[in-house]
């Protein structure tokens, strides 16, 4: 046989086998019944739920622009971008081999994540995801009813997709809090427990002058460029992280000292609330704030958010939300 047609027959057949593999649609090999993983047109998705064996849950919704967790949770629209992605595209390439089957689904039981997707027409899909990540990447999916898992992957890619699944709020939510566009914000209080003289009280409603109330009457006119100037800086107030630990957060909140109180208000949300507390030293402790016979870390603070998340918050984040009521009528230095 003539060599250039072995080699064309060769190549046809490699195109073949990476198409089959590849680029195949779920679907054309394996009933949804048995293979339902993949969701063509994320756009139409309205709710996922992520759940697992432990209890955890996290339901991620989009009511705006950007994808939350719980309803009120803000998240970091990449690792949402990356799970939509995962569900467009990843593809079932074979059920697990009978000789694996039992061990897969025994690793299954106690460590999955399970997942449901709805849109308009409502569940659309329901499948189980392995957080167990297996040689060469491999990653078993089981679709709810089905009587086999199969392995699931990214055309091209070798990842392990068990990841983009995840039901640890660390991994979502952002660090970002409290965060408003200037135009957004109705209202900003700040309290001060220990100074009361410097709480001030901010209404700022669309089309009219902001009005700025306190505890101390000041004969200067309202700073209106510098009230400006402190509304445009939430739109990037960022936390350290979240204390996960209950003893730390109990103690603190029982027993911590308030430095400040922070409530904010946006146009159709709800309202917001931080308080705000001297943080203990620890050994992490680099310099020492002197609060009268207390000493306290003087780089960070901690915050009780919402009434729910204890955070850590840098000094430079905590003085961009507690100004003072006097320094908004100072005159700007020239």
């Amino acid at each position: 046989m003539n060599k250039n047609l072995i080699y064309l027959l060769l190549v046809l057949v490699l195109g073949a086998l990476t198409y089959y593999y590849v680029y195949r649609e779920p679907g054309q090999d394996f009933s949804k019944n048995e293979a339902n993983f993949t969701v063509k047109n994320i756009d139409a998705i309205k709710t996922i739920f992520l759940t697992d064996p432990n209890g955890n849950k996290i339901k991620l919704t989009k009511p705006k622009d950007e994808w939350i967790a719980n309803d009120s949770i803000e998240i970091v629209q990449s690792a949402a971008k990356d799970l939509l992605e995962a569900l467009r595209d990843q593809r079932p390439v074979q059920p697990v081999r009978l000789g694996s089957h039992d061990e897969v689904i025994t690793e299954m039981s106690s460590d999955n994540t399970k997942v449901e997707i709805y849109t308009d027409e409502g569940k659309t899909n329901t499948f189980y995801v392995s957080r167990k990540q297996s040689p060469n990447n491999l990653t078993y999916m089981l679709t709810e009813g089905a009587k086999r898992p199969y392995v699931v992957r990214l055309p091209i890619q070798n990842t392990f997709l068990g990841i983009r699944y995840s039901t640890d709020m660390n991994n979502w939510r952002s660090r970002k809090i409290l965060h408003a566009k200037a135009d957004e914000i109705e209202m900003i209080d700040v309290t001060y427990k220990d100074s009361t003289q410097y709480s001030f009280h901010l209404i700022n409603k669309k089309g009219s002058t902001p009005v700025l109330t306190g505890n101390q009457t000041i004969a200067k006119p309202l700073n209106i460029k510098r009230v400006n100037t402190y509304l445009g800086l939430w739109d990037s107030i960022y936390c350290l992280g979240f204390e996960i630990r209950n003893r730390i957060k109990d103690t603190i909140i029982t027993n911590g000292h308030v430095l400040a109180t922070v409530s904010i208000k946006k146009i159709n949300a709800p309202l917001q609330t931080l308080v705000i507390y001297f943080k203990p030293l620890s050994k992490g402790t680099k310099g020492i704030l002197n609060v009268g016979k207390e000493q306290y870390d003087f780089d960070a603070f901690m915050g009780f958010l919402n009434n729910r998340d204890l955070i850590v918050m840098t000094r430079k984040y905590t003085q961009i939300m507690l100004r003072s009521f006097p320094e908004f009528f100072e005159e700007e230095k020239k």
